[in-house]
């Protein structure tokens, strides 16, 4: 049996922008299925039961080299540019390294693809042509699989919180660390919330475990102070949670594709990034609210918007 190992990408959106990929693999290869990933993201892969292996990209360098010479892998795939991915391939003795040539590296790649744009689906199934794949997903829905753990833990909150999850909208604030000109000042989410709490909506503030300081101000400055999610027990908890509330309403970040990605309906408010790109899948099915300047964007085109979503 063959075996192939994927390098992903470091954000949430770009790990599920790989899983179409991984889910025709998966179908159609006679392979050993590996994954290099980071360890934050990689409860979202072991469930889905997509691959056989994870390996993580936290690994020293020179320690992730050995690791993978010790598997002996007949093919890479590269949905990662980075200069570091692809010289671990290289000097891990894989003869089939399959990636963009977009990369600045990509000299090091026996086969080379065509990228458009920004990380996406659309890309990846590029890639994924080239290696002979064939009947790839058009998107990343219905793929992830939650673990009834991770669905008791939110069932939990949500009884201990005396909140009913068909009349809850998640909000998510926040983008990484590296992306605050994806996000709306907290005055605008605070006027969001107060507007739909009034409503008879109630919403809880969504986020990473590093986020919740920032969460609790938003908080703490609303009528009605929302409860706060956070995934302590990792990120299939958010999964599950997004999986249960009746809507999410968020800005363009990983938890918005992770939300759509298990089923959740989305009003997504884009700034500069494309949606037709890399908005929430289907995009169809979604409300997309976009202004290149996110700044212009209002409290009320989110709360109407949102309003009409709910009818």
């Amino acid at each position: 049996m063959d075996k192939i190992v994927f390098f992903h990408m470091n954000q949430l959106g770009d790990l599920l922008f790989s899983i179409p990929v991984l889910k025709a693999a998966k179908n159609e290869l006679n392979a050993e299925i590996y994954s290099v990933v980071k360890p934050g993201i990689t409860p979202l892969l072991t469930a889905s039961g997509l691959v056989d292996i994870v390996i993580s990209k936290d690994l020293p360098f020179f320690e992730l080299v050995k690791e993978l010479k010790t598997k002996k892998f007949d093919e890479a795939v590269l949905f990662s540019e980075s200069p570091s991915s692809i010289l671990a391939a290289y000097f891990s003795g894989i003869k089939e390294r399959a990636g963009f040539g977009t990369s600045s590296l990509s000299f090091f790649l026996t086969k080379k693809s065509k990228r458009t744009g920004v990380p996406s689906v659309f890309n990846n199934k590029a890639l994924a042509l080239d290696i002979g794949l064939k009947n790839i997903p058009q998107d990343y829905t219905d793929i992830l699989k939650i673990p009834n753990e991770n669905i008791s833990n939110v069932e939990k909150w949500f009884k201990e919180n005396l909140l009913n999850p068909l009349k809850t909208v998640a909000v998510s604030t926040g983008a990484s660390k590296n992306r605050a000109d994806k996000c709306l000042s907290a005055e605008k989410w605070v006027e969001v919330i107060d507007a739909l709490y009034e409503k008879g909506i109630s919403c809880v503030l969504t986020g990473a475990a590093w986020e919740r300081a920032t969460l609790s101000l938003i908080s703490e400055q609303c009528k009605i102070k929302p409860k706060i999610f956070t995934p302590e027990n990792g990120i299939l908890d958010i999964a599950a949670f997004f999986k249960s509330v009746r809507l999410f309403v968020g800005i363009d970040s990983g938890p918005m594709h992770l939300a759509a990605a298990v089923g959740a309906k989305c009003v997504a408010v884009f700034g500069h990034t494309d949606p037709a790109q890399v908005g929430p899948m289907p995009l169809d099915k979604h409300i997309v609210l976009k202004k290149d300047n996110i700044s212009l964007i209002s409290a009320d085109d989110i709360i109407q918007k949102t309003l009409q979503t709910l009818q």
